[in-house]
């Protein structure tokens, strides 16, 4: 199974180098950048990667050579009860052996504990790129919202000032008996809404900053506006080949599987013997009368096979025949989830610029019918309402200009995700 690579990205270390308060982001690549090397998460899937790849290793060594010294030492008093004649005498009884061990044939526990292990790696390494994954989406939104809640901001205290404007002009024109007291309260009602939209986004702003300062460890100053969307699949088509080759959580069904798949090759190997080559070399001091010396070494084979297990070794074999199955269920729920997610994202960057083009001119039109509006109020074509209402529904509009830019390219970066790109 093909290794998910990291998410090519690059990594501006300067921006988090030396200084003692929080770096600036200026654009979306460098924000990126910045929670790829902030991420806790990160740091914690490529340590669990670095221990699958650990046990890759310590399986292979199930198959080499192993050396094992062990030794006793004590004191104490031997009485031979002049039995060859050996008087009475305190004695230091010692005892070393090296036994040096080579498995010869271990019925595929080895090659299956292997398997095991890359099995092992594999999900790991695909579970550090779906996380690494995770959190670039995350800090696309993050951006995005900390530029369209900033940009509500703006907005909003736009159109306060305006009310503020238009209230103020109703009252002049109400003591001079030019316009009924209505206009006031108008004025006055929709000041207090724009006032209060304004709070509302003072505070959603302050959520998307910390949000985003969780995220990449930077401030959430001077941000440039948000990119065109990165390069795309032409097709749906294109777009799924490329999402079942290289999605992650797809990956890490797929290697999850090939991991139960070696354990019950492991299972079955049990009911096999194992055989193996040893040599081993003793010496012996003062063990039985003072004096005692005694030197071996012993060179041949030592077979071992277990007959009965009281069913221990049958019940492992449906254990580990029920997780493949399972494993198996697993991976064709993946591949539909992911043709699932990917046809949906697929379209979703479709709609999302598609809104946001129909957005933007929503946003020029309603700003245009407000200018007119301001000058049919002013030479009294129009009543005041009508400039209350366009003054709404240009901030109305242009707030959604702003939502869908940035869930323009918070869909290109969703779809992206399920690429494994």
């Amino acid at each position: 199974m093909r290794r998910s690579a990291p998410i090519p990205l690059p990594l501006l270390a300067c921006l988090l180098a030396s200084a003692a308060v929080p770096a600036q982001a200026t654009t979306l690549e460098e924000a990126i950048a910045a929670a790829m090397i902030h991420a806790p998460e990160i740091e914690a899937a490529r340590a669990d990667a670095d221990a699958a790849d650990a046990r890759i290793k310590e399986a292979r060594g199930q198959g080499l050579p192993s050396a094992t010294l062990s030794g006793t030492i004590g004191y104490g008093r031997l009485d031979p009860q002049d039995f060859f004649g050996l008087p009475a005498a305190n004695v230091t009884p010692r005892a070393a052996q090296l036994t040096i061990e080579q498995p010869l044939f271990m019925g595929g526990r080895v090659s299956a504990g292997i398997a095991q292990a890359r099995a092992g790696s594999e999900a790991a390494h695909a579970g550090e790129s779906m996380t690494r994954s995770q959190i670039l989406v995350a800090t696309v939104q993050a951006y995005g919202d900390v530029l369209t809640t900033h940009r509500m901001v703006a907005l909003y205290e736009q159109m306060v000032g305006q009310m503020e404007e238009i209230q103020r002009q109703a009252r002049l024109r109400f003591k001079a008996g030019e316009s009924p007291s209505t206009d006031v309260a108008q004025a006055a009602a929709r000041l207090a809404e724009a006032q209060a939209a304004l709070e509302a986004a003072r505070g959603v702003a302050v959520s998307a900053d910390a949000r985003f300062t969780n995220l990449t460890g930077l401030a959430p100053q001077d941000l440039q506006p948000l990119p065109a969307n990165p390069a795309m699949p032409g097709s749906l088509d294109e777009a799924l080949d490329i999402a079942r080759a290289n999605n992650p959580a797809l990956a890490q069904a797929e290697a999850a599987l090939e991991a139960a798949r070696a354990g019950a090759r492991g299972a079955r190997a049990e009911r096999l013997p194992t055989v193996g080559a040893f040599a081993e070399g003793s010496t012996i001091r003062d063990q039985f009368f003072p004096d005692y010396r005694a030197d071996g070494a012993t060179i041949g084979v030592r077979a071992r096979w277990q007959l009965f297990s009281g069913g221990r070794v049958s019940a492992k074999i449906t254990e580990t025949d029920s997780a493949v199955r399972a494993a198996d269920a697993r991976v064709r729920a993946a591949r539909s989830a992911v043709d699932e997610q990917t046809i949906s994202a697929f379209q979703g960057v479709r709609s999302a610029v598609r809104v946001e083009t129909a957005a933007r001119q929503q946003a020029l039109a309603a700003a245009q019918a407000r200018d007119s509006v301001r000058h049919e109020v002013r030479v009294g074509m129009k009543p005041q309402l009508d400039l209350l209402d366009a003054e709404r529904e240009a901030t109305a509009a242009a707030v959604s200009e702003a939502r869908a830019q940035g869930d323009r390219i918070v869909a290109a970066y969703r779809l992206l995700a399920l690429l494994g790109r």
